[in-house]
């Protein structure tokens, strides 16, 4: 029997690629996991943004036979950034048109002597601390204005700390001559990984966890996971009517947080439970709001790297579909990253949110919110250190080794995109077949 731990993209897309009955044990009342949606008060409300960005044929063809292409919108996209009391295209290096002069010239002759400076070595190197390759991809004044205040505000931690492992798919560089023409705002081709995505036209993003969902069996909804025995191959969890239960496996695939796994798991070898403690993070407080206004914006989110904003995105889920909220009305998504142990309350920074979004104009003074719904999610953003870095990959081959696959954006510690969720689920349920 091949057990599997959370009922997330990955956890699900291994259960339907193995192609027979599988234990699949959520924790939650719903499948999905971070890819989750709820309608509160007739508004669809995802835990923070979850947009498709689809590009392996096997993850295009699996999302079409789940769910017919006429249930989505194609969207271009249309994303910004808040910084000096103006809205610049995403992303920041190649939009600065509209910026003071100053920062204009700041940054057109910042990056013009990061390349006059040399090559940088690959990203997937991690030679580079992630505060250094910035400076050396982007120079000094895209680094100063956006690069270093926006990462410091989403990670929570000294930039110098980081390695740049995750920034190949997710930063783009630019050439010269791009950056000039977007000073200029010449600027004519979407930059990133993200020009155009798919969303839901009704739903939310929770209709894709739910097609897959249908489609595997041995799915056990409200089920926690309480130990897991390496040596033995068995794991014991806790029913949704709090019934005890233990089952034996021949293989495990682990969706949770890896370092939730290295704790509670028994029989490994001492180091893999001493790198629990060493893998950081940061957690979100994702503030969903309902507002008594149609058609407040069309853009689709915007970054915000100042610190006069509490929040690092904001994003609007009305622009991706109509149908997330009633007639008349819209609605917003406001993310905050904060340290694990921060101290935070729901009312403070739901305040401080409505003030932020009311002093950069997205919201009028007399706008009424009439929903409100906030998510905490714990972890959030892997933080990619040293730690990290050294530790990982042996801690993860050292688990295969055991019958214990720990994959997905949380069991793998990594930073991923829905369609690296389904296909790492696509890849893990083959090299399971093939072992058995």
């Amino acid at each position: 029997m091949i057990a599997v731990i959370g009922a997330g993209l990955t956890g699900l897309s291994a259960a339907y690629h193995l192609g027979g009955p599988s234990l699949i044990l959520e924790r939650e009342a719903r499948a999905g996991g971070l890819c989750r949606s709820e309608t509160v008060d007739g508004f669809t409300f995802d835990l923070t943004g979850h947009l498709l960005h689809l590009k392996r044929p096997e993850i295009v063809r699996l999302v079409s036979g789940l769910i017919p292409e006429a249930a989505f919108n194609r969207i271009d996209r249309r994303s910004f950034i808040y910084s000096h009391g103006v809205f610049t295209p995403y992303p920041y290096q190649v939009n600065t048109h509209g910026l003071p002069p100053e920062v204009i010239a700041e940054c057109v002759t910042g990056f013009v002597e990061a390349v006059r400076a040399g090559e940088i070595p690959p990203a997937e190197a991690g030679s580079l601390s992630f505060r250094d390759w910035v400076l050396a991809t982007f120079g000094r004044g895209v680094a100063r204005h956006f690069m270093f205040p926006y990462n410091e505000k989403l990670w929570r931690t000294d930039l110098s700390e980081m390695t740049c492992e995750w920034v190949s798919w997710a930063v783009p560089r630019p050439s010269v001559e791009e950056v000039i023409r977007g000073a200029l705002g010449l600027s004519g081709r979407a930059f990133g990984y993200n020009p155009s995505f798919l969303y839901p036209k009704r739903g939310g993003i929770q209709i894709l966890p739910d097609a897959l969902a249908s489609k595997v069996e041995g799915l056990r909804l409200g089920a926690e996971v309480l130990s897991v025995n390496a040596r033995r191959r068995t794991l014991s969890f806790r029913t949704a009517e709090g019934r005890v239960e233990e089952v034996a496996y021949e293989a495990l695939v682990s969706t949770m947080p890896l370092p939730s796994l290295l704790r509670l798991a028994e029989g490994l070898p001492p180091a893999l439970s001493g790198l629990a403690s060493g893998l950081r993070f940061t957690t979100v407080v994702n503030i969903n709001l309902g507002v008594e206004r149609a058609g407040i914006t069309d853009m689709h989110w915007v970054y915000f790297p100042g610190p006069e904003f509490v929040f690092y995105r904001c994003g609007f889920p009305t622009s991706f579909t109509p149908h997330a909220a009633p007639e008349g009305c819209s609605s917003i998504y406001v993310e905050i990253s904060l340290r694990p142990d921060e101290a935070w309350s729901e009312e403070d920074l739901a305040e401080k949110c409505r003030d932020g979004l009311v002093r950069c104009g997205l919201l009028r003074p007399e706008d009424r919110i009439v929903s409100r719904k906030i998510f905490h999610i714990s972890p959030a953003y892997v933080i990619y250190d040293r730690t990290r870095r050294r530790g990982l990959g042996p801690a993860l081959a050292e688990l295969r080794k055991m019958g214990i696959h720990s994959v997905g954006r949380y069991g793998a510690w990594y930073y991923n995109s829905m369609e690296d969720s389904l296909e790492e689920g696509r890849r893990t349920a083959l090299e399971i077949g093939a072992s058995l």
